[in-house]
């Protein structure tokens, strides 16, 4: 009787960690993924279209934008692809720009400038298809687990998992 629930806890004890059920956060993981692959989808349209495209992060989602040249402002994205997207709810972003950690506001109507414009994206993305240097970190309140998102050197985006403890 006693091997019999040896083994029985064995078993279950290895299907727990084969489908990855301890230690990670698979909507954590699928929303970094998302994030990611949404990031490609406008530096290949800024490469094609040859028009500059920016992100602009809030706590609670993001949105993209495209530079008109003609008047000088930032143009919120009407592709569907680019639509604004929420963050599900528990997780949060953590920003930096060239290194300096960023402030990211709430995304209400609030958050429009005296003019009512609202304001410039934090993330760009050049008509070339380069990034400007950032970090991008998703995590689950009160998690220490984060997803980590940054061009490498090549330009490529990269997304790391990490233990964010300090």
């Amino acid at each position: 009787m006693l091997v019999v629930i040896t083994i029985i806890g064995l078993m279950i004890g290895g299907a727990v960690l084969a489908l990855g059920v301890v230690g990670r956060d698979r909507s954590l993981e699928e929303e970094a993924h998302r994030l990611r692959a949404v990031l490609d989808y406008a530096r290949d349209r800024a490469e094609l279209e040859t028009r500059h495209y920016g992100v602009r992060l809030s706590r609670e989602g993001y949105e993209f934008a495209w530079f008109d040249p003609r008047d000088g402002q930032w143009r919120t994205a009407t592709d569907d692809a680019l639509r604004p997207r929420r963050l599900p709810e528990g997780l949060s972003f953590e920003a930096w720009i060239e290194g300096r950690r960023i402030v990211l506001d709430a995304d209400d109507e609030s958050d429009k400038g005296d003019d009512g414009k609202r304001p410039s994206p934090q993330l760009g993305i050049d008509s070339s298809g380069e990034f400007t240097a950032f970090e991008v970190l998703l995590r689950r309140d009160a998690e220490p687990y984060v997803q980590r998102i940054r061009p490498d050197a090549n330009g490529e985006l990269e997304q790391l998992a990490e233990d964010g403890t300090p």
